[in-house]
């Protein structure tokens, strides 16, 4: 069984990943652990996003919490071999904003409540 903190180190891994993908030459992280939740905010000067990118990345973000699947996923998140880690980090967390200009960056927060 995967613990809290290898689920919030996938979902770090994964966001600075998609920084580092993006270009991005300083990334932000911010890891705020209490009152009940996790917030994660990983915030990047990278090539940023358009409106539409921005929409499909918040829905991939705010799917339904699968916690039956939170220890296998939970391990997945992160992980270079799987194509779709912006889904599992969906599938491990409660709520997500994202905020993105093109040539300016992107901010990605999200929120994990203790279940």
């Amino acid at each position: 069984m995967k613990s809290e903190k290898k689920k919030i180190q996938g979902i770090v891994k994964e966001l600075i990943s998609n920084s580092l993908n993006a270009e991005a030459e300083d990334v932000n992280v911010s890891v705020n652990r209490r009152a009940g939740k996790t917030i994660i905010i990983v915030q990047d000067d990278g090539k940023g996003m358009d409106e539409e990118t921005v929409q499909k990345v918040y829905e991939l973000l705010n799917q339904p919490r699968r916690d039956e699947l939170e220890d296998y996923y939970g391990g997945l998140a992160g992980n270079s071999m799987t194509a779709s880690g912006l889904n599992i980090v969906g599938m491990l967390i409660d709520e997500a904003k994202v905020e993105s200009e093109i040539n300016k960056g992107t901010k990605v927060t999200v929120i994990r409540y203790k279940k």
